[in-house]
C-alpha cells in the first residue's frame, strides 16, 4: 500500500511540474548516475549497479515486503532479501531504459515528493522506511523511482485510454456490485410488552407519528434519529429482518420480540442501484488503472526478459535464492 502512495505522490509531482528542466543535463541533481563507491554487485547492458543503491532500496521498500519485522530485522532474510533484488533489479532495467530515452529529475520534483512524503508520515503511527534512509539516500531513491515513473508514463502508458461502450459494458455485466442491497426503517424499541402494544396501537393510527413516537419512547441507540436505520439484507437478526422484508414502503410491522427487548418497524425505502452517470468516471478510472497495470506488467516481463543481466553473486552478502538465477544471468 505505501508503495502505491509514493507511485501516486509521484504522479502528482509530475502532473504539476511538466515541462520542468534540471539546470544539469542527461539527469538529475540527485539521480541514479551519481557517484558510487561500493561495490559492483551486477551489470546490466553493461552499466554497473552498486550495493549502496540496492541497500538504498531495501530500506526504502522493507515494510512493503514484512511490515511487522522491518525494524527488528533491517537487513531482512535471505528469501526477503532474494525477492527484494530482483525487484531492484527489474527497476533499474527501466531506469536505464529511461535514461536511454533522456529522462531525467529535477530538485523541484524531488523536492515536493520529500516533502509530501513528511506529510503522509506526520499522519502515520509508524512511518517504517521513512525513517530508515538518510537525505541523500531518500534523494537518490526518490529520483529512481521518478524516473521510472516518468518512462511509464511517456513511452509504455501512452495512448492507453478506456472506450466509452467498455465502461458501459462493465456496468451492465457488474451491476450487482453497485446494488445497494438493503433497506432503511424506522424502529421503535421497548422492554415490555404492553408498552408496545401500546405504542404499535398509537402508530397504526397515526403512521405519520411513526418518528416522534420512536424519539419518545424507543430504548433502541438511534431513538435520536427517530429510530432511522439503513440494513443490509442479513445484517438484522433473523426474527426481525422476516418482520421486516414481507412490508410494502411505508407499511408497519407486528410488535416482534428478540433478546433485545419487543420491536415495532416502519419500512421507509428499499435500496436502489446506484445509477450508471453517478458511476461513470469510477469505473472509467478503475478500468484505466487496470488498463494501465497490464501494460506495465507486459512491458517489465518483456523488459527483464531482453536485458543482459550479470550478477555478481559472492558480492551480494546473503545467500540469494530469487528468480534471476533461472534468467541468462552469470557471474564470479
Amino acid at each position: 500500500m505505501r508503495k502505491w502512495l509514493l507511485v501516486l505522490t509521484m504522479l502528482s509531482v509530475l502532473a504539476g511540474l511538466t515541462g520542468c528542466r534540471s539546470a544539469e543535463s542527461g539527469r538529475g541533481a540527485a539521480g541514479p548516475e551519481s557517484k558510487d563507491a561500493s561495490p559492483v554487485i551486477a551489470e546490466i547492458n553493461g552499466a554497473p549497479e552498486h550495493g549502496a543503491a540496492f541497500e538504498r532500496f531495501i530500506k526504502s521498500h522493507l515494510s512493503d515486503f514484512y511490515p511487522q519485522t522491518a525494524q527488528s530485522q533491517p537487513g531482512g532474510s535471505d528469501d526477503s532479501r532474494s525477492r527484494l533484488f530482483d525487484e531492484f533489479i527489474k527497476r533499474q532495467v527501466i531506469v536505464r531504459e529511461a535514461m536511454k530515452h533522456g529522462l531525467n529529475t529535477t530538485p523541484d520534483e524531488i523536492s515536493r515528493v520529500v516533502q509530501e512524503q513528511r506529510q503522509q508520515s506526520s499522519n502515520e503511527t509508524s512511518p517504517q522506511e521513512t525513517t530508515t534512509l538518510t537525505s541523500s539516500e531518500r534523494a537518490e531513491e526518490i529520483a529512481s523511482e521518478l524516473l521510472t515513473i516518468k518512462y511509464y508514463q511517456q513511452e509504455v502508458l501512452k495512448g492507453v485510454k478506456v472506450a466509452p461502450e467498455d465502461v458501459e459494458k462493465y456496468y451492465e455485466q457488474n451491476k450487482a456490485k453497485y446494488q445497494k442491497n438493503g433497506f432503511y426503517v424506522r424502529e421503535i424499541r421497548v422492554a415490555t410488552k404492553a408498552e408496545a402494544e401500546e405504542l404499535h396501537q398509537k402508530v397504526l393510527a397515526k403512521p405519520a407519528d411513526f418518528a416522534t413516537v420512536a424519539r419518545e419512547h424507543s430504548k433502541a441507540p438511534n431513538a435520536g434519529s427517530g429510530g432511522l436505520m439503513y440494513y443490509e439484507v442479513g445484517q438484522l437478526p433473523g426474527v426481525l429482518e422476516q418482520e421486516v422484508m414481507p412490508l410494502k414502503v411505508g407499511g408497519t410491522s407486528r410488535v416482534v420480540q428478540s433478546s433485545y427487548g419487543f420491536h415495532i418497524f416502519r419500512l421507509e425505502k428499499r435500496a436502489e442501484p446506484l445509477p450508471f452517470d453517478k458511476l461513470k468516471r469510477q469505473i472509467e478510472d478503475e478500468l484505466l488503472r487496470r488498463q494501465n497495470q497490464d501494460r506495465i506488467d507486459a512491458f517489465n516481463e518483456r523488459a527483464l526478459a531482453s536485458a543482459r543481466i550479470k550478477v555478481y553473486y559472492d558480492r551480494l552478502g546473503f545467500n540469494y535464492a530469487g528468480n534471476l538465477k533461472q534468467a541468462k544471468t552469470g557471474g564470479s
